[in-house]
């Protein structure tokens, strides 16, 4: 069973995280692109071409800073080890990372950009989109990326805090 500490921690680390890049990568956004033409699938003003490099970068910065960061907590007292258990499909996804924070970054990063910038672009697709105004973009983009750094924070904290081979034997 998950204790409520770590249930409590992952919930806040979700929250800080997805509201945070929400807040940033939207208003980034909007600065950006505010007076420029509609966005479209290829050329100079890209959506596809955003989204990709979106979802490389973002998950590589937000491990680099969230891995670290919990590491410190831990190493002062402020954290102990965490786990959701064997039946968690994402304490196994954490597990499979590797302990060095900048490998796992990268890990991140090409998931982001392997598996979330398809299915998004896909999602697109589907829906007929072939422009976005400016405006529509920026929010689009401030949930989107919310949404991608509250769902991948969690396996980067257990990344973090998961029992090293010291601490298992």
């Amino acid at each position: 069973m998950v204790s409520g500490a770590t249930r409590e921690h992952l919930k806040h680390e979700a929250l800080v995280s997805g509201l945070s890049n929400a807040l940033f990568n939207g208003i980034i956004a909007w600065f950006l692109i505010r007076s420029g033409p509609a966005l479209q699938w290829g050329g100079e003003h890209s959506f596809a071409i955003d989204v990709t490099a979106t979802a490389l970068l973002l998950p590589l910065i937000v491990a680099l800073i969230v891995i670290p960061l919990q590491r410190s907590k831990q190493k002062k007292g402020k954290l102990q080890t965490m786990s959701l258990g064997p039946e968690s499909p994402i304490q196994c996804l954490a597990n499979l990372l590797p302990y060095s924070t900048g490998k796992s970054a990268i890990v991140f990063g090409l998931v982001g950009m392997l598996v979330i910038a398809p299915t998004t672009l896909l999602g697109f697709y589907l829906l007929g989109v072939t422009e976005i105004a400016p405006l529509h973009y920026a929010i689009f983009k401030g949930l989107w990326a919310g949404s991608m750094a509250a769902v991948l924070v969690l396996p980067m904290v257990l990344v973090a805090l998961r029992k090293t081979g010291k601490e298992l034997a």
